[in-house]
């Protein structure tokens, strides 16, 4: 039977690959170690499910040569006309750098981290960033830091469970998903055992309805945009009176 610490290690493992299939990156060695992780999963796989879905992204994926999962990626999330969000602001408020965005500022004010903006080109809410954040939290609690236990439950339970399902349907139905939809496999799998670690359950479908949108902006940005063009219409007017 496995230990916790080997529980823990598998766990931060798989939130690290999927930290690199979703991080954005322009760098050569973004996939570096991806190959490794999918060798070590196939002993540490949760069904058939995920054993067969390790097995094809094995096949598909040459970590010397990732162009093929490269071009995928960019046709899912930056293609035109209209890419696929990775913001789990924008599953629950339906724009970016809402609340979701908020709350993982407040965690991470509980720490030492900050998202390091020459390699994070995304902000806090997207899904690659909050998967690097749960590796490192997982990590940390494993070496004993006890608050990054917390931090870590927090962050799955605030953030994570109620908003990756729509992102996971989403991107497996996305027309150009095609390596993509056995991460997705592999994330559904990997996201019901996490689910039964927190004692958390699937939360309900949320009606897409229900989420406001301001053009994919979010109510802060829209108001401090209002506020920039107040106050440049003020100087403005001050100006024309000198």
């Amino acid at each position: 039977m496995a230990s916790m610490r080997e529980i823990a290690a598998a766990r931060a493992l798989y939130y690290s690959l999927f930290s690199r299939l979703f991080v954005f990156s322009i760098k050569e060695d973004r996939f570096d170690g991806v190959s490794k992780m999918l060798s070590l999963m196939t002993t540490a796989n949760f069904d058939e499910n995920s054993a067969a879905a390790i097995m094809r992204l094995s096949s598909n994926f040459n970590e010397k040569n990732p162009q093929n999962i490269i071009d995928e990626y960019d046709n899912i999330f930056h293609a035109p006309p209209k890419p696929l969000r990775n913001s789990l602001s924008y599953y629950d408020e339906g724009f970016e750098i809402g609340n979701v965005c908020a709350k993982i500022r407040k965690i991470l004010a509980h720490t030492d981290i900050r998202r390091d903006e020459k390699n994070f080109k995304e902000n806090e809410d997207s899904v690659g960033f909050v998967f690097t954040l749960m590796s490192e939290f997982v990590n940390r609690a494993a070496i004993g830091e006890s608050k990054y236990e917390e931090l870590a439950g927090q962050l799955f339970k605030e953030i994570i469970n109620p908003y990756i399902d729509q992102f996971c349907e989403k991107l497996f139905m996305h027309e150009e998903a095609k390596i993509y939809k056995d991460v997705v496999t592999l994330l559904q799998s990997f996201i019901e055992f996490e689910r039964v670690c927190y004692e958390l359950s699937k939360p309900p479908v949320r009606d897409e309805s229900s989420k406001k949108s301001y053009d994919n902006i979010s109510r802060s940005e829209m108001i401090r945009r209002e506020k920039n063009r107040v106050r440049k219409m003020t100087a403005k007017n001050f100006e024309g009176e000198e």
